[in-house]
This record gives C-alpha cells, structure tokens and sequence, in this order.
C-alpha cells in the first residue's frame, strides 16, 4: 500500500513539473508574439483614434482662443514641413553616402522616420483645421 502512495506522488510531483515547464513554455511564446504583434496594436490603436477624431464636428480649436489656437495650427504645419525638408536632405545624404562608399542606412532610415513623423504632423494639422482626413485608394 505505501509504495502505491508513493508511486502516485512521484507521478503527481512529475506531472506537476512538466505542467509547470510547459506553462513557462507557453509565456514565453506568448509574449514574444505579443512584443512582435505590439507595432501592429499600436498602429490599428491609432488609426482607430484618428478616425473618432476625423469625424469630429468642427475644428478642434475654435476663434474663442484665436492666438493660441493660431499658434498651434501655425506650429504644426511649421513642424510637418520642416520634417519633409529633413526627410529629403536624409534622403540625399544616404544617396551621397552611397555613391561615396560610406554608411548610408541610418540617414535613409532617419529620413523615412521624418517622412512618416511628418505625414502624423500633416493630419493633426489638417484634424486642427476641421478638415477630414481621407487616404485616396483609387490608384
């Protein structure tokens, strides 16, 4: 009878060890898709916000704090130009860089990050505008 108790305990001590190997295995997995999957969240998160935004009614700032809300239209379409000035500049940089046999992907890569930051600006600003943002597929 007691080498049977013991049978079982040793069955149940190992099953409980593969079950707990199994669910650190599981975790695991889990999180490394999680952390691959988090751009592909973040992005459908935003999109998801900026289309509440775009149907708004009216402009987000009104006339009734004209100075202010001029500055920050006036700043944001400041900032989306000189961000497309710098993706440019990023961009012929790389080239040169190419052409002369020096590294050239960071300045590529710098100047797609200022085309993409400034294309965030460029729709905020036309959000501040009252404007709806719509991307044309029809190509």
């Amino acid at each position: 009878m007691n080498n049977k108790v013991e049978i079982c305990q040793k069955v149940a001590k190992d099953a409980a060890n593969k079950l707990q190997i199994n669910f650190s295995k599981v975790k695991n997995t889990c999180l490394k898709y999680t952390r691959a999957g988090f751009p592909v969240f973040a992005v459908m998160g935003v999109s998801l916000m900026l289309n509440q935004a775009a149907s708004a009614q009216g402009p987000i700032f009104t006339g009734d704090a004209g100075n202010l809300s001029n500055i920050i239209r006036e700043g944001l379409k400041l900032m989306a130009i000189v961000l497309f000035c710098l993706g440019a500049v990023g961009i012929a940089w790389g080239i040169f860089n190419k052409m002369t046999g020096k590294e050239w992907g960071s300045q590529v890569f710098g100047a797609i990050l200022a085309f993409a930051f400034g294309t965030i600006v460029a729709v905020f600003w036309q959000i501040a505008q009252g404007r709806a943002v719509s991307v044309d597929t029809n190509f």
